[in-house]
């Protein structure tokens, strides 16, 4: 125990002793952060131009009705949808309202950082609704202080899963954790089986197993990367929560919706998934690179493991596409070499029960185990042989 204290305090100080690694989080954190910011600036008048109080960036065409228009300020009149449309695509106006007899629309660049809400929409509406009262014979006032007292009934979901703007919601965050899962194993994995190699190239192997054993060494090695990775996506997720807090005041009502139906058990399945499953990899990454004794042949060296992990990312990226109802993504979800990715996204945007959920991360915590044994048999037998080209298999295999 007293040597595997050594060896992970010994990692870890190495991994954040590096001025690459401190450079490389708080990059990250203020990306993390930075992100948050872009829709508030894109929504800012440093990109939109003038601002449109009086609404002198809005136009409207009116033909065939004969509706009274009031408390439109500075808004512009058009003779045709055609040039309102290009005047709007050409960033000169910000939004427009053709009314026919046969139309009502309302034309405008939208996008999720747009603003949900138009002050020049509503007050051309009230002028609408108060020209289809007058047709028909009723007092605008009167009809408003009757809607207002109208019971609305309270949507309430009895079918156990999601709705569809919470699914939206989810799928978005199953496509950021995915990928910046994607980011840390290619980034991890190659410092650990660089790490390996050249310990191994140098003959400092031969110093450590006189007083450290092998198992002790690459367990030691991977626990405390792990740690490394742990803080590296709090400080991301932190970053990231930060930042919303101090912006989401400034987003749209889109941004907003997004924020508030996120599902913190969903973040916390695919952190706990994927930090296993990152797990499982470093052992293979570091038994695999342990086969090779010199740093220009590490890439060929850890082309299995680096094929079996592309694979189940964009297999899940698939699933995703399939909304993860399909009968491969429920196999997949639990085979432990695609569950980290695919069970999360399942659990994300389908319906998947808590007992599914504790089988596969049972599965894949059982064949992290077994992984990390065979790992270290490998390793073991592995770092002390120079100049031959090993086979896993056959060390595996005692052949």
């Amino acid at each position: 125990m007293k040597n595997f204290s050594t060896v992970f305090n010994f990692e870890l100080k190495q991994f954040f002793g590096k001025k690459a690694t401190k450079v490389i989080m708080a990059v990250y954190f203020i990306i993390a952060i930075g992100i948050t910011f872009i829709p508030s600036i894109a929504n800012s008048n440093f990109f939109k131009g003038d601002n449109n109080d009086n609404y002198s960036r809005s136009a409207y065409v009116v033909k065939d009705v004969s509706v009274q228009l009031a408390d439109l300020k500075e808004a512009k009149k058009y003779d045709s949808k055609e040039a309102l449309e290009k005047d709007i695509k050409d960033n000169k106006l910000d939004e427009g309202i053709v009314l026919t007899k046969d139309s009502y629309e309302y034309l405008s660049k939208q996008t999720i950082f747009s603003k949900g809400e138009s002050e020049f929409k509503d007050a051309f509406g009230k002028n609408v609704e108060k020209f289809i009262y007058k047709q028909n014979g009723l007092d605008y006032e009167k009809v408003n202080n009757v809607k207002s007292r109208i019971p609305q009934p309270l949507t309430v979901n009895v079918s156990g899963d999601s709705d569809a703007q919470t699914q939206a919601v989810n799928i978005i965050v199953v496509y950021v954790l995915t990928f910046i899962v994607y980011m840390t194993v290619i980034q991890f994995g190659s410092v650990v089986a660089t790490n390996v190699v050249k310990e191994k190239s140098n003959r400092a192997m031969e110093l450590l197993v006189v007083t450290v054993s092998p198992r002790t060494l690459i367990v030691g090695k991977v626990l405390a990367l792990s740690v490394g990775v742990l803080i590296q996506m709090g400080l991301i997720i932190g970053g990231l929560f930060a930042g919303l807090k101090i912006n989401s005041s400034k987003y749209s009502d889109n941004l907003k919706h997004i924020i508030e139906n996120m599902d913190l058990k969903v973040l916390g399945v695919g952190v706990v998934f994927a930090l296993t499953g990152f797990v499982m990899f470093m052992f293979m990454y570091a038994a695999f690179a342990s086969l090779v004794s010199k740093i220009e042949d590490v890439n060929g060296a850890l082309t299995v493991p680096m094929l079996i992990f592309m694979g189940a990312f964009f297999v899940n990226y698939y699933i995703m596409s399939s909304t993860g109802d399909t009968k491969l993504a429920e196999i997949l979800s639990y085979v432990p070499f695609t569950s980290y990715f695919v069970m999360f996204t399942r659990f994300a945007i389908s319906h998947v029960s808590m007992n599914d959920l504790a089988v596969s991360y049972g599965i894949l915590v059982g064949s992290t185990l077994i992984i990390a044994l065979i790992s270290v048999r490998v390793y073991r037998l592995a770092t002390l042989r120079y100049g031959q080209k090993l086979n896993f298999f056959k060390l595996l295999f005692g052949k």
